[in-house]
């Protein structure tokens, strides 16, 4: 049993006997996965009554639950009759039923006292209308398809879906998420609301369109998903990027256009949101880096440094917190580093391997899944289907760190400021590279070893700097 069900549990021992007994149901996504056998991880009720109930009952509740705290718990939106409360860090929501009236434009409904069939309207699925009288459990099926659909595999709004998205335009992507998520197919008269309002969708804000997207990502079925967003036309409206590479051909390296060899990345790489995110984005600069040979081969050179700067952008439009961009970003940057090292990896040197771990920063393995996801899906002659194998192994085996900050040199800054007599600049920096690369050509280097690199290139600044001058002065 889950914390979720012990609390859906107490609630039922707690309101037994008292006036909210039988009033009280719970609604959304945790009877959908309570009748499909799934754990529940969300806890959404509707409290019959006017249009306090539910800011009503879940005062009664923090109080009876010693919970209670004044403007925080529960926190109160008493002109939408809802309210949330937690308990033993576990989020509970409450709302009246009501009847909801949107103006063009506006996410902030008029709000005013409903039943429970006006809730079941407004709801966004019917799989996700149904209701579970805490009390008695029985079931509320006010749409008379919510559990049918259920048992069918069915995405269908509970009532007209050109109203039901117009209320909430994010909806439209919540029915792709549940049709790709559950494996369902979606009713007839969806779609097609869907392509015809796709633009309604940029009435919503980024941040509830990134979550939607995040959770299509991370499905089973993400090539249906993203699919699903450019059959519809909300892909155009979301990124507009991926969209305009339908139909880009590509060279002999690939056997697919460049946006249907994006769909085969995602569908090697594993369910994660960070390998979904490198997938999807990780060949986004080939649009502006395209380029036709003189033998009539196309070219896209550079487009991982290209697609780099995309990804910050698009990311940072759709709101994506700075440290997941940052990664990511990197993550497409790193996506061709072993291009060039053959299937058994025998021409990547043990330095390259070091120094892709430590840039890498702690995401040494979801680079490779890209890579390794990347290669499967090109060409059959291109696809080195062992190279990250390979690699892996070697990398295993060198142990080299896995981000900067573990990287040990036997000198810093302080050192060579000493040795050299010199001040903060930027031969500092110039210096420390160059005892990095020389790290990691031999992990076992010496502190002499490194003093030797120093005075070298310091020696050769000092001739640098006297040509400078004689130069100038002559």
């Amino acid at each position: 049993m889950t914390q979720e069900e012990k609390i859906l549990d107490l609630v039922r021992k707690t309101i037994k006997g008292s006036e909210w007994d039988n009033r009280v149901y719970l609604v959304g996504g945790a009877v959908r996965d309570q009748i499909m056998g799934k754990p529940v991880d969300d806890l959404d009720f509707v409290v019959e009554g006017n249009i306090s109930a539910g800011v009503d009952f879940a005062t009664w509740l923090c109080k009876k639950w010693n919970v209670f705290k004044k403007d925080s718990n529960p926190v109160v939106f008493p002109n939408y009759g809802t309210a949330n409360m937690h308990y033993n860090d576990i989020k509970l929501e409450f709302v009246a039923p009501r009847k909801e009236k949107y103006t063009t434009g506006s996410r902030k409904p008029q709000v005013t006292d409903g039943v429970l069939a006006d809730d079941t309207k407004r709801r966004d699925l019917t799989i996700n209308s149904l209701m579970r009288n805490v009390s008695t459990n029985e079931i509320l099926d006010l749409s008379g398809k919510g559990l049918n659909d259920i048992k069918q595999g069915i995405i269908r709004t509970p009532s007209e879906p050109d109203v039901i998205f117009k209320d909430d335009p994010l909806r439209m992507l919540r029915a792709i998420r549940f049709t790709v998520k559950y494996n369902f197919k979606i009713a007839e008269g969806i779609l097609e609301s869907i392509t015809k309002n796709s633009d309604w969708i940029n009435s919503i804000s980024k941040e509830r369109i990134q979550e939607e997207l995040n959770k299509i990502l991370v499905t089973n079925k993400v090539v249906e998903g993203i699919e699903l967003l450019r059959t519809t036309g909300l892909l155009k409206h979301i990124i507009p990027e991926l969209d305009q590479m339908v139909g880009m051909m590509q060279n002999s390296h690939h056997k697919e256009d460049a946006y249907q060899h994006t769909l085969s990345v995602l569908r090697n790489t594993p369910p994660t949101l960070m390998s979904r995110l490198m997938g999807l984005f990780h060949d986004i600069g080939k649009a502006e880096t395209k380029s036709i040979g003189p033998d009539g081969e196309v070219h896209f050179i550079g487009h991982e440094n290209a697609g780099e700067k995309l990804t910050r952008k698009i990311m940072t439009r759709l709101k994506y917190p700075n440290d997941v961009i940052d990664i990511v970003a990197l993550g497409v940057k790193s996506h061709m580093a072993f291009k060039h090292g053959t299937d058994d990896a025998s021409k990547l040197s043990d330095k390259t391997l070091r120094k892709f771990s430590v840039a890498s920063g702690g995401n040494l393995s979801t680079f490779l899944d890209l890579i390794h996801a990347d290669n499967m899906s090109h060409s059959d002659t291109s696809s080195m289907p062992n190279q990250v194998n390979f690699i892996r192994k070697r990398i295993e085996q060198l142990k080299p760190p896995s981000s900067q900050s573990d990287v040990k040199l036997p000198i810093d800054g302080n050192d060579i400021k000493q040795i050299l007599g010199i001040k903060d600049g930027p031969l500092i920096g110039k210096i420390k590279d160059a005892v990095q690369d020389a790290w990691y050509d031999n992990p076992n280097l010496t502190r002499d070893e490194a003093i030797e690199i120093v005075k070298k290139i310091g020696l050769e600044n000092q001739i640098t700097e006297i040509k400078r001058i004689m130069k100038s002065v002559l």
